[in-house]
């Protein structure tokens, strides 16, 4: 799938698609105005998209309902590609990680980046630069507004 020109993360496909997100214009914008550029959402980035727009109690940001946060993946779905890791390398994932002294949630960017490089996807968009840069070095990590001007 070398054709893919960028692997998106979970927290672009959140902003993408919640409209008061403060990130949502810019990321909305890489679906529509990127010059034919293809992207993939890693399989796991639905689950953890799903579950940020449904999430309930006092600090929940969204609070979708079911069939809102279902309906609205599919149409990013419908423009992006799939792609995954396998059982065994999703658990190697955890491993490494586990092996490298990973904790908490950072384990979930992980996975996105060793998405992207099973998929050879060149780069990754985030609005985790930071995170994302310090696990992949290999992989070139940019924002949306950044990977819409070409930079």
């Amino acid at each position: 799938m070398a054709d893919l020109d960028a692997l998106l993360d979970s927290n672009v496909v959140i902003a993408m698609v919640a409209g008061d997100h403060e990130h949502h214009e810019a990321s909305a914008a890489l679906l529509a105005h990127t010059d034919g550029k293809r992207f993939a959402v890693a399989a796991h980035s639905y689950a953890e998209a799903y579950a940020t727009l449904t999430r309930r109690g006092p600090s929940a940001s969204f609070r979708w309902t079911a069939e809102e946060a279902w309906a609205t993946l599919v149409s990013v779905a419908a423009a992006t590609t799939l792609v995954g890791l396998s059982p065994a390398q999703t658990f190697d994932t955890i491993r490494s990680y586990a092996e490298d002294g990973g904790t908490g949630a950072q384990l979930y960017d992980r996975l996105i980046g060793q998405v992207a490089i099973q998929y050879g996807i060149p780069r990754i968009v985030s609005w985790n630069l930071g995170h994302m840069r310090d696990l992949f070095p290999v992989l070139d990590v940019q924002d949306p507004r950044s990977f819409a001007l070409g930079k």
